[in-house]
């Protein structure tokens, strides 16, 4: 869901208090959920109409399954580099239902999540107010672009399918990753995912190929074949995908390096022989981040590279790279 950043910011900050005691984590995670799935489906009736149920159960599954989702992308993480949140603050930018805040704060960490949108957060608020630990996690509204946090504050960013919906594209998404380098402290990490814009299946409408396509013609394609798609966006021209070499010349700009060799969480000793020289030859016409259906990858400070790289797990992935 769109999840868009302005220029001009304001921002709320929302602590929780200690004033929850303790809970079975199953009951304590139930109990967030039917908070937060309650909240959603008012939400959506505001938003669609109370007798829209299509749109509003749609809008409501989106949602509980980002829960569970982002949850999955920190362990897919964490099979490729070692991750770490005891002690550590974590910037969750564009959070969304704050679903990560319990892994964060059960594990010993300090959350912060960031939403420029008041009822994205209203959602998020109420799966983490009740959290074991809610003296360990806040909210904030705040723009991407612009975070009202001190420069090295924050040990670890986390920005899933983000950076793809500031609408003022390339110069925001460049303003977007310059302060994840500004608030990254030495040594910290960003865990970032965003689709590939050169991958055919787009996972914002569920259509092939709309990216490729004059905005009017994918508007009118996005209208005959999911509609309700414009239900929430205004038009297709509100996705920024970003191109392979539009991420690398972001990320070199911002002075941030990804730990592995491609961004997708792999080296280049995890593919066979004859994949590698694709690769190569790829990586000579600037293609060679091109074949990953999104950029998924471990970053951080460009001198802090050396550090990172002994992040990285050991496990070998090219048996299961056989293409």
């Amino acid at each position: 869901m769109a999840r868009t950043a302005r220029a001009d910011w304001q921002f709320t900050c929302i602590s929780f208090s200690s004033r929850h005691s303790p809970l079975a984590t199953r009951f304590v995670y139930n109990t967030l959920v039917s908070n937060f799935d309650r909240l959603a489906r008012r939400n959506a009736e505001l938003k669609f109409g109370k007798d829209n149920e299509a749109a509003i159960e749609k809008w409501v599954g989106y949602w509980t399954d980002t829960l569970s989702r982002n949850l999955g992308l920190v362990e897919s993480f964490r099979t490729r580099i070692k991750i770490d949140f005891r002690g550590k603050t974590v910037l969750d930018l564009g959070c969304g239902t704050g679903g990560l805040s319990k892994m964060v704060t059960d594990e010993g960490g300090f959350y912060i999540g960031s939403d420029y949108f008041p009822a994205i957060l209203e959602m998020a608020y109420a799966f983490i107010s009740d959290l074991p630990n809610p003296n360990h996690a806040s909210l904030i509204r705040a723009s991407g672009t612009d975070l009202p946090l001190a420069d090295g504050s924050v040990d670890v960013v986390v920005t899933f399918d983000v950076i793809e919906h500031l609408e003022g594209g390339e110069s925001w998404q460049q303003s977007f990753l310059k302060e994840i380098r500004r608030v990254l402290r030495p040594k910290g990490v960003l865990l970032l995912v965003t689709p590939n814009r050169l991958y055919p299946f787009e996972g914002h409408t569920f259509l092939y190929g709309p990216q490729f396509m004059p905005v009017w013609l994918a508007d009118r394609y996005i209208r005959w074949k999911n509609p309700s798609f414009l239900q929430e966006y205004k038009t297709y021209a509100q996705v920024k995908l970003l191109h392979p070499w539009t991420m690398k010349r972001l990320l070199d700009r911002a002075k941030l390096k990804i730990i592995h060799d491609f961004p997708c969480g792999l080296d280049w000793d995890d593919y066979p022989r004859r994949t590698r020289l694709m690769l190569w030859l790829l990586g000579k016409i600037g293609l060679g981040w091109a074949l990953t259906s999104a950029f998924w990858f471990s970053a951080g400070r460009e001198e802090d590279w050396d550090y990172l790289t002994t992040l990285k797990k050991k496990e070998r992935w090219g048996v299961m790279l056989r293409i």
